[in-house]
């Protein structure tokens, strides 16, 4: 069945959100696929992609391949993806430095609404489920407890960084943002973006070195999630709803700065941090801006539930 121009359009906006998503440490581009219900469909389609019918798309049979890697779909979503990156990277800086509490209180619902979204998709809450959803709050929360490194800029480590974080962005609840500042590469990541928009050479090797090793660790990754799926799709939804809420530790819009690192600039920035509650009669706090942001995403999350299940249904 043809594919219409207003579902390209939809797949290109999740893409969008997507590739916003993956650029904030704490936010997970998965958690966005899970939200806009093509999760499923994308570990389907990153899987099917080979190295055969790429080569077939540029023959006779192009049709055939562009079908048996769900093209239609992924065509516009990594377009999304790519131009959120690209474009949007800088407003996200711009968020994160001036207006953060906010954009975590935004996040924070987000991921919230999300857990519960997810819940009902289980279809079985048994003791396995269960023990799934305990675990994955514990994978999730262990991750954002453990203290970044200063990394390496070395080509081999960037495409080993691309593998790891690629593998983290499709998992919900997990951030390869901030997988990036765990492995010391975050600040490299964006600088390449920057250097890309300019043009420069060095910018293009860092994004194709580790753009090659999330390849690599996208098609390896996608094959064992795509068998989980079909083999335990009921623990593995469990295991991703404890997976969002073990991240909200994460996105927790007050914290505190425990410990600093130096960048390439010779600034301090923060390195680890740790939740406070906020002080409602401060004004920086920002206690309003952040329950208005909260509720936008609730808001936000129904909407994208209800037109989800009503172009499903």
């Amino acid at each position: 069945m043809k594919q219409s121009g207003q579902e390209n359009i939809v797949f290109y906006l999740k893409g969008l959100a997507m590739g916003a998503a993956d650029v904030v440490p704490g936010v997970s581009g998965g958690t966005i696929a899970l939200i806009t219900h093509i999760y499923e469909r994308l570990i389907l389609a990153i899987d099917g992609v080979s190295v055969e019918l790429v080569i077939q798309l540029f023959g006779t049979k192009r049709k055939e391949a562009w079908k048996a890697i769900d093209g239609s779909f992924l065509l516009p979503l990594v377009l999304g993806i790519a131009t959120s990156i690209l474009l949007l990277s800088g407003l996200i800086e711009w968020l994160l430095h001036y207006y953060p509490i906010p954009l975590w209180a935004f996040f924070f619902g987000l991921i919230l609404a999300s857990a519960f979204v997810l819940k009902n998709s289980v279809t079985k809450w048994n003791i396995t489920a269960l023990a799934a959803m305990v675990i994955g709050v514990f994978v999730a929360f262990g991750v954002g407890l453990v203290t970044p490194n200063t990394g390496s800029e070395s080509l081999l480590y960037l495409f080993l960084c691309g593998v790891l974080v690629v593998m983290a962005m499709i998992l919900p609840g997990i951030s390869g943002a901030f997988i990036l500042i765990l492995l010391g590469a975050y600040e490299t990541a964006l600088d390449a973006v920057d250097k890309l928009k300019n043009f420069e050479l060095e910018g293009l090797v860092v994004f194709l070195v580790m753009g090659t090793g999330g390849v690599v660790g996208l098609k390896a990754f996608a094959k064992i999630l795509r068998w989980l799926f079909t083999q335990h799709k009921n623990i593995v939804l469990a295991a991703m709803t404890g997976f969002l809420l073990g991240s909200l530790y994460k996105v927790w819009p007050w914290k505190k700065v425990t410990s600093y690192y130096t960048n390439s600039d010779g600034l301090a920035e923060p390195l680890t941090t740790t939740i406070v509650l906020p002080e409602l009669s401060n004004p920086e706090a920002q206690v309003l801006l952040a329950f208005v942001a909260f509720i936008t995403a609730l808001c936000l999350l129904f909407f994208l539930e209800k037109f989800s299940t009503n172009s499903h249904g």
